[in-house]
Parts: C-alpha cells; structure tokens; sequence
C-alpha cells in the first residue's frame, strides 16, 4: 500500500487507543420499545446514520449546541497556545462570586456516579455535601458506584427506567452498545434550554467550549452535560532526575529511545530502560488513531505503513532487553510503581498521572523528577498529533415533564461549572475552609483528613468548567506542565470525524480485538511481523471493508 505522507501519531489519550467509543444515530419511539430492548437487541438493517454525511451530522449538531461566551475572571500565568491548558502558578487572594443568587428552589434529586477509590461518606454522615448542598439550595443525594464495575451498573440501572435515578453520570468509554437508540427515551433533551443564545441565561455553561457541547450531542438532541478534556492526555514520561546523574537528555528519535533504553538498562542494579510503550510506538510512528483519508479513500489504521512500522519498532524493543521482565510478561497494572522507584526508567502514560505521581513520591523522595519528552516523528523530525476527545465524561437528566426542575437542574449545573478564581469553584474542588482544607502561607490548599476523606469528584462529574491547571502544590509542576503542553499544541490537529458521536453497528464491536492480541505477540516474539497481512485479510472478511462503507458515509459532501 502506498505510504501516505500526512499520516500522524495517533490520538492522545483518547480511547481510541484504550476503551472509548461514541455513538449517534436516531432514537427509537418508547411507545414501540423499551429501553431494555433497545439496549440488548441486534439490528443488520441500515441506520440513519450509514446515510448521512458528517457534513449533515456536524450541521444538525450546530443547531442545538449552546453559544460560546468565555468568561476571562483571572489571567493566566502561562497563556495557552492553541488550546493547551491555561496554567496558574498562584491561587487569586480574592474569589470571584460568579453565581450571585442561590440558584436552587430546595428540589431533591438522586445522582448516580463512579468512583475509582474510596467512596466517600453518603449523604448524612458527609459535611461536604452538606455544605455544597447548602450553597446550591437543593439536596443532590449521590449514589456513588465502584467505578470499575460502573459499566455494568449503568447497563442494568437503563434497562429498568424506573429504576434511573435524576442525574446520571456516563463516562465516555461506558456509553452502553445502542445508547442512542435509548437516550430519547430516558433523558432530558436540553436543547431547548440551552441551544444557541438560550444559554446566556447560564453564564458558566455558556463558556463551556463549544467542542465539549458538540460531542454531547446524541440523537439530533442536546442530551449530555460535559466534564471537558485538556488538548492533549497522553505523553512518554522519562525520570529526569535519573537521567541527569547519568549524564544523558531525553531521546529525540525512535532510534535514540532504542539505544537509550539500553545504555540505561543494568539488570545487577534491578534498573531497565523502558516499560511496554506500544502507545508510545504509535505515536513516535505517525499512526492514525483510526482512519485516515488517503486520496479520498479512507484507511483504517491497522493497514498503514506506519501502523507496521511501530509493531516492527516496539519488537525490536522488546528484543533488547531493555523492557522489564514484568512488562515482557504482561504485567501492565504495577508499571506506575515499577517507574517511580526507578526500576525502570521511560514509560506511556495519560498526563493525568503526572501530579498523581508527585503526590505519592514527593513526600518520601523529593528529588523525584518526572519530565514528559516532547514529541518526536520517528525519523526526528517535527510530529503532527491528533486531538483527542473534547470530553470524557457526560451526566444525563432524566426524562422530565415538569420544565421548573430541569430548569433547577440546569441552574445548579451552572453553579457546578464556575471556572477557576470562583468561590464557587474552591466549594465544588476543595470543599469547606477550615474543615476540609486550610490555606499556607503561599495561599495554597491543604487537604484534612476530612477532606480526604469527604471531597471528591461528585458534583464536578455531573458538570465541570473549561480544564486548567493549578496544582501548585507541587513546585514547579505547573511551569512545566503547561509550558510542555504549549509546546507540543502547534503540532495538534483534529482526525477524522473529529468531535462527532458514530455508533458502529454492534456487529462491528470486537472487530479490532485481535488486533490488539497480535500487537502483544509480534513486541514479545511469539508472532512475526508478517503475521499481520493475514490479520488484516481476516479483518476485511470479517467486516473491516463493510464498515470502512459505514464511515464513508460520514465524510463531508
């Protein structure tokens, strides 16, 4: 196949490379459905969607989406650079009030939402809630579910709509097979509350960015509220601490990263170079997060050139010996605590895991250096990077004839969204003064236990403001970080289908499953490069040419 010269690494951090995929084509009547069998039955008939043209999708989704009024309270100490994550390297002295009124009318709702650790005391026994609910006016009781387990959970709670409490939170990559065909059915649509200038009446979701908007679009309606994603989520994160005393820079080339990772490797000191960066591969390749237009034709990313050459890449890494043994055998789940005691040295990761791992080693090694490389084409030179989701997580309003409380809903959704340098925001983030979190003497938030054991991400997954960056309670993380992130932003640009939600026929659900098998087997040499041609004919068999038709009918006229 001919080499295409605009191919680019693949998304960053969208679950194009892990889990996520999105949906959205017209809703079935509930009169002739339930949702139960909306969410369980099998359709080979054409879709809506496999007629229109993302051109018709993209302009459908304009009409309902909110108009864009940014709200400019506190400049940033590091601007942001074609959509990177503004930084704040202090916290204002002053707050801004940014909703004046109490914004509840004392409704009582039931949210639904996940948690990916303790969850955190209900509602009678939880001061922070308490006081949150206090400022908002109405009583927001959160059932708060193991967020391991929650797809499951959300597939069982739509397919008893009775049973689906007043807000639902549905992160991305838990959106259920045929969700679209069910959404009309059990959720509020908004748009008439929020499309175009109707959102003026919320200040705070109407300077929400409009990409966010446009991806919660579902069915032809306004269904979701946005937690907002950062430009870009992914990067290859190197101990620059390490580094230094041993003399050597970040690798700026795929072949520097190679020989890097061996000069670094000394199995006697229990230290290796590398984990398993297969996402890294990709992106150091220029492979596509999953098609890319060539001469009018769409590719699917597995048949590229650069696709085979990260795979022939991530092999050779493997073969060097410079990936550590528990890597090699799979072990993915300890990676985290294999790099921060310096067992091994470079790693992929989302950028999220950056402050997480400040928090952890910090305190008990201070000189810990975590450092993001900037991004690099294979070849050295400049990379071109796709932008990922604009959000990744949504919350939904259950279908409701009384227009007063989805009005309530949205109110207390618009205290929710406040930006940073709003009171509103330090009560929804940090909680309480005094009780949750006091100040030091840099103005800087310091979590109690009670707040550690309170606050969590709660009301911010129902709704949250633009992304930025504050974490100033690690030094100099914030001048990095964003700085980094303003560096690698003029490379970024949008796939395609960029923003929009496809629902791929369920029949095409396990369709690149092997793909990600094979990937295993080639890095770890028990499978051949060549071995890919025939999985490539198999995926053709198997679906692969009928769904690149299904795409093809969203490309713009």
């Amino acid at each position: 196949m001919k080499k295409h010269e605009s191919a680019t690494p693949t998304g960053l951090g969208t679950k194009n490379l892990n889990r996520r995929s999105f949906l959205g084509l017209a809703g079935i009547s509930a009169v002739a459905l339930s949702t139960a069998a909306v969410l369980t039955s099998c359709s080979n008939g054409a879709s809506k969607a496999q007629v229109t043209s993302s051109l018709g999708l993209a302009d459908s989704v304009a009409k309902v989406v909110p108009s864009y009024v940014p709200i400019d309270l506190v400049t940033p100490d590091i601007a942001s650079v074609n959509g990177s994550t503004p930084g704040f390297t202090t916290i204002p002295a002053t707050l801004v009030k940014s909703v004046t009124e109490v914004p509840g009318k004392g409704g009582s709702y039931k949210a639904m939402t996940p948690a990916w650790w303790t969850v955190p005391p209900a509602l009678a026994d939880n001061s922070y809630y308490q006081a949150v609910n206090k400022a908002l006016g109405a009583t927001i009781d959160f059932q708060v579910n193991d967020g391991n387990s929650y797809g499951d959970k959300i597939q069982t709670v739509l397919a008893s709509p009775k049973d689906v409490p007043d807000w639902v939170v549905i992160p991305s990559w838990n959106l259920p097979p045929r969700f679209s065909q069910a959404v009309a059915t059990v959720f509020e649509d908004l748009s008439p509350y929020l499309a175009g200038d109707k959102a003026k009446k919320y200040p705070n979701l109407a300077n929400i960015p409009t990409a966010a908007w446009k991806f919660s679009a579902f069915a032809d309606g306004l269904y979701g509220l946005p937690y907002p994603s950062t430009l870009i989520t992914d990067a290859i994160f190197y101990r620059k601490d390490i580094f230094t005393e041993m003399g050597l820079e970040a690798p700026k080339s795929a072949d520097e990263y190679l020989s890097i990772a061996k000069e670094l490797t000394d199995p006697a000191k229990k230290r290796w170079g590398s984990e398993d960066v297969w996402n890294g591969a990709q992106l150091m390749f220029g492979v596509v997060p999953k098609w890319d237009l060539v001469d009018g034709a769409l590719v699917n990313k597995v048949e590229t050139d650069e696709y085979r050459a990260a795979l022939e890449w991530i092999a050779k890494l493997f073969a060097s010996g410079a990936v550590h043994p528990d890597a090699v055998a799979g072990n993915l789940q300890q990676a985290k605590s294999r790099f921060e005691s310096g067992a091994s040295l470079m790693s992929t990761d989302g950028l999220g895991s950056w402050h997480e791992s400040l928090a952890r080693v910090l305190p008990t090694n201070p000189k810990y250096d975590m450092q993001p490389m900037d991004f690099f084409s294979a070849d050295g030179g400049k990379p071109t990077l796709f932008q990922g989701s604009p959000a990744s997580i949504f919350s939904f309003i259950k279908k409701n004839s009384d227009k007063t409380k989805i009005e309530e809903l949205l109110a207390l959704a618009n205290y929710m969204a406040a930006p940073f340098g709003t009171e509103e925001y330090q009560l929804i983030n940090f909680g309480v003064e005094g009780v949750h979190f006091t100040k030091d003497d840099q103005n800087i938030p310091q979590t109690t236990d009670k707040g550690r054991a309170e606050v969590t991400s709660t009301y911010a997954f129902l709704v949250n403001s633009p992304i930025v960056n504050a974490k100033v309670q690690y030094p100099g993380y914030v001048q990095s970080a964003s700085e980094w992130e303003a560096r690698q932003a003029p490379f970024v640009k949008e796939p395609e289908f960029f923003g929009l939600q496809i629902e791929e026929p369920s029949k095409f659900g396990s369709l690149s499953k092997p793909f990600d098998d094979l990937a295993m087997d080639i890095a770890r040499g028990r499978k051949k490069i060549s071995d890919l041609d025939a999985a490539i004919a198999t995926w053709k068999k198997n679906g692969g040419d009928e769904l690149r038709e299904f795409y093809t009918g969203f490309l713009s006229a």
